[in-house]
């Protein structure tokens, strides 16, 4: 059953995210629109009207909606197709407008993760924060990862790798280049171009990693856990290397 503040998400009980997300929004300013991609049960739409009760929400999935999830007069669905950029920009330059926050929670595949921050991140405000969430199924380590990014004749650049790139040469003080941009280009992610895009948009990059095991578990919804093992009783693992990581972006 689904909670009224959304702590039933798993951004709360699996991922641990929320208490950094909230540290980060406090540095928002006035939030008054809201995208998220991926709606699911509805869960985090729950938990985002409880942080930001006067927001306009906007939940983007690839199904219409569903019984389940929440309805109010500050609440819109729409239909995004994660797997057509080009769809995801003609939508986004159509609505012609500047959000406060966006969060990626959709398909987690990591081609979808590229090309939604790459078409969306023109379409938040500067000083807003977009949050690539799940962004650990880009790892090489994690199943989707192997499913989606093991064909190419060389390991591509995900999200991951393109925004860890970019956040180690801004503390290290490594020169930006056009060799670097053409380093971390590679098919079906980011162009060299998106690459100096994302450079000349981005304030600033933090990765969050769990560091806790989870409250519960997302298969058997238990917490019976072999600690020794480090997994639930069900059998999931509890603590991966690629698992519950998120990164959050400020625009400039």
């Amino acid at each position: 059953m689904s909670s009224a503040d959304g702590t039933n998400s798993d951004k709360h009980y699996w991922h641990h995210y929320v208490d950094s997300y909230r540290q980060a929004f406090q540095t928002l300013g006035p939030v008054r629109i809201i995208l998220e991609y991926g709606v699911f049960h509805g869960d985090s739409i729950r938990w985002l009207r409880s942080q930001f009760p006067d927001a306009f929400i906007i939940g983007a999935d690839i199904l219409e909606p569903q019984p389940d999830w929440p309805q109010d007069e500050r609440i819109q669905y729409v239909r995004f197709d994660q797997n057509d950029p080009d769809h995801i920009g003609r939508s986004l330059r159509a609505n012609n407008i500047l959000f406060d926050l966006i969060i990626e929670d959709g398909s987690h595949i990591p081609q979808h993760q590229a090309w939604c921050l790459t078409q969306s991140l023109p379409h938040l405000r500067s000083g807003g924060l977009y949050i690539l969430e799940d962004i650990h199924t880009s790892h090489p380590e994690h199943s989707l990862y192997r499913a989606y990014c093991t064909d190419y004749a060389q390991p591509p650049a995900t999200s991951l790798q393109v925004l860890l790139a970019l956040q180690h040469i801004r503390a290290t003080g490594v020169p930006f280049t056009e060799a670097l941009a053409d380093g971390l280009a590679s098919k079906d992610f980011f162009t060299a171009a998106e690459v100096k895009a994302l450079h000349a948009d981005i304030a600033g990059i933090e990765l969050y990693r769990r560091t806790r095991l989870p409250l519960r578990c997302y298969k058997c919804g238990g917490n019976d856990y072999d600690y020794a093992a480090m997994r639930c009783r069900c059998g999931v693992a509890l603590y991966e290397t690629a698992d519950s990581m998120s990164f959050l972006i400020r625009k400039i």
